[in-house]
């Protein structure tokens, strides 16, 4: 109660997310459990993946599942393109997004249950979404907003703070994420936050671990990607209002006898991320020292105002 924000569990989809055995979905429900997911640990089984969306069909559950098929990523290292190449590294070919995709979504057909596809990152991954929408299967999409703003040319210094899962994909797919936000294929807007410890990152690039630290500068990376491409009142659909859909939390409205619950912001502030501005322990972000536009400057929740300090 005395944080400005809420936190909403999601329960796993298997034990340990280890990828075998399917957990008791039904309890974690009645327990609070908004969504069910293996988080970082796409579900490689399909008949797991399968017996999960019958499962929480029962209560009118939602599957969450970043798709990356890890037979095919191997041990890769960034997007597999000339830009790998020319690095010399290992790379995650886009097919090992789609055919996971490709394979939840018929799953989904089948069962007729309800999915979250989390961190969308290729455009054949979102033509995917586009046309099982166009079908009536009840999906749902999000992309890291890292990926609006930023490709694999990033990566070209071995950059290891833009080492993310989803991968820093080409500038074609960049482009075609955008495109699924403004065309509504892209239903949230994700910070992918996956901070680390200096110690997991600063070693050589194919050490160093994946994930950025993303949540302080999320609201900024969008604006400055999307710029006039998105509408503010969109933008605060797709952050806010979606998500809450999607889990099937209580929507937010500014009436009266309504409680407060809201995050002010200024869609033109323009700063530049430094150090300092990075809360978490994990201080691993690609965008300090970036000018970025856009920022949330207040909370107001639970009677209670916090102004984030500029």
């Amino acid at each position: 109660q005395q944080y400005p924000v809420a936190v909403w569990p999601i329960g796993a989809i298997s034990r340990d997310t280890a990828g075998k055995d399917i957990t008791e979905m039904v309890d974690m429900h009645r327990a609070g459990a908004v969504a069910f997911s293996d988080g970082q640990h796409p579900v490689q089984h399909a008949g797991l993946m399968m017996r999960a969306l019958l499962y929480v069909k029962t209560f009118g559950g939602v599957i969450i599942n970043q798709p990356l098929d890890q037979s095919i990523a191997g041990h890769g290292q960034m997007h597999e393109g000339p830009i790998s190449t020319s690095l010399g590294m290992l790379g995650i070919p886009a097919l090992a997004e789609e055919l996971m995709v490709e394979r939840d979504l018929r799953l989904l057909a089948y069962t007729g249950s309800r999915l979250h596809v989390a961190n969308l990152s290729t455009a054949a991954a979102v033509a995917k979404v586009r046309a099982a929408k166009a079908e009536g299967l009840q999906v749902t999409a999000s992309v890291p907003v890292l990926n609006l703003l930023l490709d694999d040319g990033a990566l070209a210094d071995f950059d290891n703070n833009c080492k993310v899962l989803p991968p820093l994909r080409s500038a074609s797919d960049r482009e075609a994420l955008i495109e699924g936000l403004v065309d509504g294929t892209i239903d949230v807007l994700s910070a992918n936050h996956v901070p680390h410890v200096a110690e997991e990152k600063v070693l050589e690039f194919p050490y160093a671990a994946f994930g950025a630290s993303g949540l302080e500068t999320a609201f900024a990376v969008a604006q400055t990607a999307l710029g006039d491409r998105l509408s503010p009142s969109r933008l605060v659909e797709k952050l806010a209002i979606a998500p809450r859909a999607i889990l099937g939390l209580p929507a937010r409205s500014i009436a009266v006898e309504q409680a407060a619950d809201l995050t002010l912001f200024d869609p033109d502030y323009t700063w530049t991320p430094a150090l300092s501005d990075i809360h978490s322990k994990g201080k691993n972000s690609p965008l300090i020292g970036r000018p970025l536009r856009g920022r949330p400057v207040a909370i107001f929740n639970r009677a209670q105002f916090w102004e984030i300090p500029n």
